[in-house]
């Protein structure tokens, strides 16, 4: 695998597992379940998840058209 397909795909895991946590701690803070608390809007994080996951989407499109799989166990 090329390095740039290799780096898109470790971009792309690094980014879901982020998406993945953040989402977490939204539903968490919305729960107040929180063991902290958040020095910002809850609004701006939903901001933050909202474009995190237009990224991931953008990057599942590269994959397809430059057929790279993003899911596959070998890094």
């Amino acid at each position: 695998m090329s390095d740039y397909k290799l780096r898109m795909k470790q971009e792309y895991l690094e980014l879901t597992t982020r998406i993945s946590k953040l989402r977490r701690m939204i539903v968490m803070a919305k729960a107040d379940k929180l063991e902290f608390k958040l020095s910002c809007k809850i609004e701006l994080l939903e901001e933050q998840l909202e474009a995190m996951e237009k990224y991931a989407l953008i990057l599942e499109t590269r994959a397809i058209i430059e057929e790279i799989e993003l899911m596959e166990e070998e890094l």
